[in-house]
């Protein structure tokens, strides 16, 4: 036993191990994308963008990725978001900026059970 705690051979073997059931262990914990429901959806979202934090936002979009959600968290900078609801298939958030009132439209999807955001118009049929 103490022959192979020495072996260099065997403690590369358990760090391989090791770090192969790490990578699946987190595979299979993973958060599924979106909210259970477009209301809570749309508190998440408003959230986001109150808090200009594109790393909460990110997993809440259907597509894009990192980038959709740092370009739509940067045209909230300097807006001060009111209010988000869930109304006729998407997510409206009310903002404010330089005393202007105006409302921003997400569309809202359902992707595997789950409701996502989608920002980037993409066509079906």
């Amino acid at each position: 036993m103490r022959r192979q705690l020495t072996n260099l051979r065997f403690w590369i073997m358990v760090f391989a191990v090791g770090w192969l059931l790490m990578v699946f262990a987190s595979i299979a914990f993973w958060p599924e994308p979106g909210e259970e429901s477009p209301d809570r959806l749309a508190a998440e979202v408003t959230n986001a963008l109150r808090a200009h934090d594109f790393h909460r936002l990110e997993p809440l979009l259907a597509v894009g990725g990192e980038d959709v959600a740092k370009s739509t968290v940067d045209h909230f900078k300097t807006a001060q978001v009111e209010s988000g609801t869930y109304r006729d298939g998407a997510i409206v958030v009310a903002y404010s900026h330089a005393g202007t009132r105006a409302e921003f439209r997400l569309p809202v999807e359902l992707q595997d059970g789950r409701y996502v955001v989608n920002p980037v118009v993409t066509p079906k049929g």
